[in-house]
């Protein structure tokens, strides 16, 4: 009997798992054309520099080095300009981030 009713239970619970969604967050829709790259070059909207990429993280984030300090820089920031990394971050906003 235990077993009819767990494998009743899996029966009813297997469908409404099938059609679960899930949506992304926010910033994984803003899609980059390319990856970057560290040690790449950071450039403001000016295509003044920034800073230097440290580490690019899993959530799409940037660690960057900006005057000497390691800053975090979101994604939803990011942009590839005619295939440089863009923020819309001044340096100076940039180090603000920590």
């Amino acid at each position: 009997m235990r077993m009819f009713v767990t494998i009743a239970l899996l029966a009813v619970a297997t469908p409404a798992l099938a059609f679960e969604t899930v949506t992304p967050p926010a910033e994984a829709t803003t899609a980059l054309e390319r990856a970057p790259k560290e040690g790449e070059v950071l450039r403001d909207t000016s295509a003044r520099i920034v800073g230097k990429v440290y580490k690019v993280q899993a959530s799409g984030n940037l660690l960057a080095i900006v005057n000497r300090e390691t800053v975090r820089i979101p994604a939803s920031t990011l942009s590839i300009v005619n295939g440089k990394l863009v923020t819309t971050l001044s340096k100076s906003e940039a180090l603000k981030q920590k």
